[in-house]
């Protein structure tokens, strides 16, 4: 049987997370069949029995799980439920609203490892709300509003009706400017997504991203690799730090972690990061020794499990 697409959405407290899949849960098509999937921090479902009590048992199957998110205390609980959820029927699509309070960056991890037969994990969604963007030290300093955003495909700016026209417009331009850049940037009200969202995907190939820029003196490649694409983390960062590349920015899926590399004149950081949807490198270089294929084999070359099909 094909794998079933299946979605998180994900955002921080009160963003609108439990609204925004009720209106896609009425927007599907009736003929489909979904499923949903509601990690909630409290003891109580609460949210389960909204989505229940505003949908057709026929269509829409829901199970939650209460007392923590799935990336800690509740991790256990995940294949339970995901079991008793996919037996009750098979759904054309498998949504699971995460936790305002945790770090779901690995739950796609276990759901890409554990269930790559059963489910095919498409676009995160990430909700945002004007008060949560302009609070103070929210961007820079909340781990959780980070990695939230980090890992979404599509960020959502909700209830934009509550923003001024000047708020909406810098979450736009901060949005744009992120890094690995976002399948989409929308701005919408009352948890208004569109279904199509949901598909979006990057299409990623193991080739140039763009081709050879000129750029003053200096020339400009990237490279996009399948989420399913391994590196060894030593061996990646050996050549990243080959002296002729002046700036590079890229995220490496290793072994055991997730890393963003950011190099620049003033030196190179290295820091773990909640993004999963592929991983990419852009490299600005003076001059490239053996030229842009070399480098392509280099990279290739850092790779551990290179996915067969």
């Amino acid at each position: 049987m094909p794998a079933i697409p299946t979605n998180l959405i994900t955002g921080f407290l009160g963003v609108g997370k439990t609204t925004a899949v009720l209106d896609l849960l009425r927007r599907k098509s009736p003929a489909e069949r979904w499923a949903v999937l509601v990690n909630e921090y409290g003891t109580i479902a609460i949210d389960e029995a909204f989505i229940e009590g505003e949908t057709s048992p026929d269509g829409v199957s829901v199970r939650s799980v209460a007392g923590g998110c799935f990336c800690c205390t509740t991790a256990p609980m995940l294949p339970v439920a995901l079991h008793f959820l996919l037996q009750e029927m098979t759904p054309d699509r498998l949504l699971i609203e995460t936790s305002g309070l945790g770090h779901p960056a690995r739950l796609l991890d276990t759901l890409r490892q554990n269930y790559a037969d059963r489910l095919e994990v498409r676009a995160t969604v990430g909700l945002v709300t004007p008060s949560d963007f302009t609070a103070p030290g929210m961007i820079d300093s909340n781990p959780v509003f980070r990695d939230q955003v980090q890992m979404s495909d599509v960020l959502v700016l909700n209830k934009a009706d509550t923003a001024t026209p000047e708020v909406v417009t810098a979450f736009q331009q901060w949005a744009n400017a992120l890094f690995p850049p976002k399948l989409l940037v929308v701005a919408t009200t009352d948890g208004q997504l569109d279904p199509a969202w949901l598909d979006l995907s990057s299409d990623t190939e193991r080739t140039p991203l763009y081709p050879t820029l000129p750029d003053g003196k200096q020339l400009a490649r990237g490279w996009v690799f399948d989420a399913a694409d391994v590196f060894d983390r030593d061996a990646v960062l050996t050549v990243l730090a080959n002296p002729a590349f002046t700036r590079l920015k890229g995220v490496f899926r290793c072994e055991h972690e997730w890393l963003a590399v950011n190099r620049t004149a003033s030196g190179t950081t290295v820091t773990p990061t909640a993004y999963r949807r592929d991983s990419r490198v852009e490299i600005f270089a003076a001059e490239m020794e053996g030229g842009w294929d070399a480098m392509e084999r280099e990279l290739a070359g850092c790779l551990r499990v290179v996915p067969t099909s």
